[in-house]
């Protein structure tokens, strides 16, 4: 079977799931077929439909071990019918644990078959000093070699459910994760009350008549509002012990990590 067209739901912090989103389905538009990605990050922003000959493609990055809850929100929304879909999980260089496992049995529930996994390792969003430079081109090859993989073995069979990959990595219960105790916060003297970062938050934790003020219990620390700011009027609370976790956290996640795609049961490459 040969997929007539590939649709991508991504959900982006800073930016390098998109990256690695548009990278894989460019790769995939080489060989001839459509394609489109929808970034689903932006609270109630539409989810994108799934013809009946799609290729589907869901993106996160991994927080703790597991996929953002926003993300999962809006996946759920999304509708397949027995569509062959490829997960991919970006990671700063540590490990994705449940990620996959937790993204799989979200995507299973409504339609969607998993044929292909791909860890890609990016540039660690909140402990900066970790992966710096990536995804860089190791990682780029794997995303591209990932898309031409996924295409060849849905060629060799004539029914999704032939290529369904059935032994997903992860545990059940999930990992544990509360998240960080570091939150996105505003300079109210640098703060041009543009609204970018309400309009553009996961978790709806910005208040849009006053973008001075975020609910720390909502914010998920996912950077989309500090990277999305024009004024440069956001940052994370922490201080100085924010500066010694990403320490800590750079010397003990030092040794590279290379990034893997999984397409068949108990086989990584």
């Amino acid at each position: 079977m040969t997929p007539a067209s590939c649709t991508a739901a991504y959900f982006t912090g800073a930016g390098t799931t998109r990256a690695i989103t548009e990278r894989f389905v460019a790769a995939i538009e080489a060989a001839g077929i459509p394609v489109r990605a929808v970034d689903v990050t932006q609270a109630g922003s539409d989810v994108p439909a799934f013809g009946p000959d799609d290729l589907a493609v869901f993106a996160v990055p991994s927080y703790g071990g597991r996929v953002p809850a926003p993300a999962l929100a809006q996946f759920a929304r999304c509708e397949g019918h027995d569509t062959p879909a490829v997960l991919i999980v970006t990671f700063g260089n540590r490990a994705v644990d449940d990620t996959f496992l937790e993204l799989a049995d979200t995507v299973r529930a409504h339609g969607f078959i998993p044929v292909a996994l791909g860890a890609i390792v990016a540039h660690h969003s909140l402990m900066i000093d970790v992966a710096q430079g990536r995804p860089d081109a190791a990682d780029l090859a794997a995303t591209d070699e990932l898309a031409r993989k996924v295409l060849s073995k849905l060629a060799a069979v004539a029914n999704v459910r032939d290529a369904e990959l059935t032994d997903i990595p992860g545990n059940h219960p999930y990992r544990d994760f509360h998240g960080v105790p570091f939150r996105a916060q505003a300079d109210p003297a640098r703060c041009t009350g543009c609204g970018a970062c309400a309009r553009q938050c996961p978790a709806a934790a910005i208040d849009p008549a006053n973008p001075t003020a975020t609910d720390a219990d909502a914010c998920i620390t996912c950077m989309r509002c500090i990277t999305v700011c024009p004024a440069g009027a956001r940052s994370l609370t922490g201080g100085d012990a924010l500066v010694a976790q990403r320490a800590a956290f750079a010397e003990r996640l030092a040794p590279r990590v290379e990034s893997y795609t999984v397409l068949q049961r108990n086989n990584i490459c």
